[in-house]
C-alpha cells in the first residue's frame, strides 16, 4: 500500500498523505522543485484541522521535524522523486577533466552558451533563507540572473563573496521574513553591501506587509532573545511557492531591457551556427 494514503487512519498516515496532495498540486501548477520549509508552510496554513495539527506535540521535537520525516519516507519509497525537494544547505564541487576531444568538447560546451539579457546590468535576487533560494533558482536560471541565499545574518561572506559580485546602480531584488529579526538581516546586509559597492537599486520584493494582507497570511508571535519582546512575524515561506514564482518573475520581466523570448531566439541561431562550424 502506498505511503500516502489515509486508509491507515493515523495521524502519520494522514500527514503524508496531506503532503503527497501538496505535492501534487505543486506539479499541476510548476511549482517545483519545492522545499520542505513551503510544504510545512502549506500544511501550517490548514489550520487546527490539517493534519500537521494532529501530530503529538513534543518539547524535543518541533513541527517541521514532523513534516522532514514524513516527507523522507515518501522519497524513499519512490512516492515523491528525490530531486522534486531542494536542499540548499549541501552542495558537491566537480573539477574533473574531460575525455573528449577539442572539437566534440567546443561543440557540448556551445549548449551552456549564453546570451546576457541584461547588457550587463544583471539582477541580483538575495534570499533570506537557503530553502527559498533552491525554489527560485530554476527562475534565475531562465532569466539568466545571478541568486543567493544569504541563511540570516552573515559577515565574511558579504564582503568576501556576495560584494566583488556587485557594482554600484545594480538592482537588487530582496526577499525575507517580514519580522524584527527580518528587518536586521535585510538593514545589515544592505549596509554592508552598500558600504563595500555604492548604492544599490534595492528593492524588497517579499515579504511586505500588503502582500500579509492581500493573502490573509498567518501572524505569529516569535521572541527576539535581543530585546526579550514578543514580535509579530510572518515568515516569507508562508506565501505560496507560485505566487512568489510569479511575483519574481512579473518584476524580472518588468526590468527587462527586451523580451527575454526575443533573447533566446537569437541565442538559438548563433549557437546554431557555431556548432556547424565546429562539425
Amino acid at each position: 500500500m502506498r505511503l500516502g494514503t489515509r486508509r491507515s487512519g493515523s495521524n502519520t498516515g494522514r500527514l503524508r498523505a496531506a503532503i503527497l496532495e501538496l505535492w501534487e498540486q505543486h506539479k499541476s501548477v510548476g511549482a517545483l522543485p519545492t522545499s520542505s520549509r513551503f510544504l510545512y508552510y502549506e500544511l501550517v496554513a490548514q489550520g487546527p484541522e490539517g493534519a500537521l495539527q494532529k501530530m503529538p506535540q513534543r518539547k524535543d521535537k518541533r513541527q517541521d521535524q514532523h513534516v522532514t520525516v514524513a516527507l523522507t519516507k515518501l522519497r524513499e519509497h519512490g512516492e515523491i522523486p528525490w530531486e522534486d525537494i531542494v536542499d540548499e544547505s549541501r552542495s558537491l564541487s566537480n573539477y574533473g577533466g574531460t575525455l573528449l576531444g577539442v572539437n566534440s568538447w567546443i561543440v557540448r560546451a556551445l549548449n551552456q552558451y549564453r546570451i546576457d539579457p541584461w547588457s550587463g546590468n544583471v539582477p541580483m535576487i538575495i534570499t533570506e533563507s537557503l530553502s527559498l533560494a533552491g525554489a527560485l533558482r530554476p527562475i534565475a536560471v531562465e532569466y539568466r540572473t545571478r541568486i543567493v541565499g544569504i541563511k540570516g545574518q552573515c559577515g565574511g561572506f558579504l564582503h568576501t563573496d556576495l560584494a566583488p559580485a556587485l557594482r554600484p546602480g545594480q538592482p537588487v531584488l530582496y526577499l525575507g521574513d517580514l519580522n524584527f529579526s527580518g528587518g536586521h538581516i535585510e538593514g545589515n546586509t544592505r549596509t554592508v553591501l552598500e558600504s563595500k559597492v555604492g548604492w544599490l537599486d534595492w528593492e524588497r520584493v517579499a515579504l511586505t506587509k500588503k502582500q500579509v494582507e492581500e493573502y490573509k497570511l498567518p501572524v505569529t508571535s516569535k521572541y527576539d532573545a535581543r530585546d526579550k519582546k514578543e514580535h509579530d512575524s510572518v515568515e516569507t515561506e508562508a506565501l505560496r511557492q507560485e505566487i512568489i514564482v510569479n511575483i519574481v518573475r512579473d518584476r524580472l520581466d518588468a526590468l527587462l531591457p527586451e523580451p527575454l523570448i526575443n533573447v533566446l531566439e537569437r541565442e538559438s541561431s548563433i549557437r546554431k551556427q557555431a556548432q556547424q562550424a565546429h562539425s
